[in-house]
């Protein structure tokens, strides 16, 4: 393969850049070998860490080719918003296609923007995907406190 890789530490995370002209093959079928080939060297680095240093102290490695994660984040949170509006719309809970961690964890910060849907992960393994539901109107939802009621209990602004 004819790639290259260049790295800098930031925040504790070892991010790796790697660029080239068989890049394609880290990328195609969304982004699978970059995702899969990051967790290796995950699993390796934390395996062959010194057994007094914790887990949490170890740094992570995360791969990229050529801004590909910032890209996909975009993608990510423009596909939230896109769904949420259709569930807001139909009233109906929709499930996303399966996804890697990462890009579930993304997907469901971007809904947390959004108070009128809730999301959650739902299968296993290679099968996991994020089902978004519509939240019933609730006074705590809604931002309506006990003490925007009337006497009769009807809401008042």
């Amino acid at each position: 393969m004819d790639l290259t890789a260049e790295g800098h530490d930031e925040n504790d995370v070892i991010h790796i850049n790697i660029s080239g002209k068989d890049r394609g093959l880290l990328l195609s079928n969304s982004a699978a070998f970059l995702n899969s080939l990051e967790y290796l060297l995950n699993r390796i680095f934390q395996e062959n860490r010194g057994k007094s240093r914790k887990e949490e102290d170890a740094p992570g490695i995360e791969l990229d080719s050529d801004d590909y994660r910032k890209h996909r984040k975009l993608e990510l949170e423009l596909l939230a918003q896109m769904a949420s509006q259709k569930v807001l719309s139909s009233r109906k809970p929709l499930t996303l296609q399966p996804m890697v961690p990462r890009e579930r964890k993304i997907v469901h910060k971007a809904l947390t923007e959004n108070a009128g849907v809730e999301s959650l992960s739902e299968g296993s393994g290679e099968n996991r995907s994020i089902t978004i539901y519509p939240v019933k109107a609730t006074s705590e939802n809604l931002g309506i406190k006990a003490c925007d009621r009337d006497k009769s209990g009807v809401y008042t602004r």
